[in-house]
C-alpha cells in the first residue's frame, strides 16, 4: 500500500485555489481513491505507484480543462515494504 500527499497550486488563478481543490477532491471520490483532506495538502492511499501518478495526471489534466494554464504539484510518498500501511495507521488510529 502506498500513503502519499500531494498539493497542487494552481498558477495564476487568483488568490483562492477552494474551487480547483474541490474539483480535485470530488475526482478522487469518482476515482475511488481513499483520501482525507488536510490544510496544506491532501493525503491519498493506493495500491501502487502507477495508480498514485494516474491520479495525480488526472487531477492535473482536470485543472487544465479548468483554464489552468500552469499548476505546480508537490508530491511526497510513503512506499513501505516490511508491513502494510494505511491512512489511519500513519495517523495512530488503526481499528477506531
Amino acid at each position: 500500500m502506498i500513503v502519499a500527499d500531494f498539493s497542487m497550486i494552481p498558477m495564476g488563478s487568483g488568490t483562492s485555489g477552494s474551487i480547483y481543490v474541490r474539483a480535485v477532491h470530488d475526482l478522487l471520490r469518482e476515482l475511488d481513491v481513499k483520501f482525507i483532506p488536510g490544510p496544506m495538502s491532501t493525503a491519498v492511499q493506493t495500491e501502487s505507484l502507477e495508480q498514485l501518478f494516474e491520479t495525480i495526471e488526472k487531477a492535473n489534466q482536470l485543472l487544465i480543462k479548468m483554464g489552468l494554464q500552469r499548476i505546480i504539484t508537490s508530491i511526497r510518498i510513503d512506499y513501505r515494504l516490511d508491513k502494510e500501511i494505511t491512512i489511519e495507521s500513519k495517523l495512530g488510529i488503526a481499528g477506531k
